[in-house]
């Protein structure tokens, strides 16, 4: 289901790909232009963002981590600056498992400064935080 855009509002949305909620602040990444949505105290700020297609989206102060992504951007880790009405990229590598291989098939989750990743056979999450 689209949501009907309003102006200075956040676009078309026909889906969540990246989802952070902390505290009494969502974090949200929504299909098709992928802005940054800071929703707070029923206000939304609307970043513009260049990453596509992540999974999940880590934040702690001005800072900001996107993972995955489409085709060989799926092991991606994207970092950004918050500004008022942008996210400025700082750098990307890849996310990888403890012994440097790809993480394969996996479920990802995004909460405060982490991103959670559990990897098949799913009995075991890793975690990368930003504030580290």
């Amino acid at each position: 289901m689209a949501l009907r855009r309003r102006a200075g509002d956040t676009g078309w949305i026909t889906d969540c790909y990246a989802l952070n909620v902390s505290g009494a602040v969502a974090w949200a990444c929504p299909y098709t232009d992928f802005p940054l949505l800071e929703i707070r105290s029923g206000r939304v700020t609307v970043r513009t963002n260049t990453v596509q297609g992540a999974k999940a989206v880590a934040v702690h102060g001005g800072r900001v981590a996107f993972f995955g992504g489409y085709g060989e951007d799926a092991d991606r880790l994207a970092h950004g600056e918050l500004t008022g009405t942008t996210v400025e990229p700082a750098g990307v590598s890849v996310l990888t498992l403890p012994d440097g291989t790809p993480s394969g098939r996996r479920r990802t989750v995004g909460r405060g400064s982490r991103i959670y990743v559990q990897v098949e056979p799913f009995t075991e999450w890793g975690v990368y935080d930003l504030s580290g």
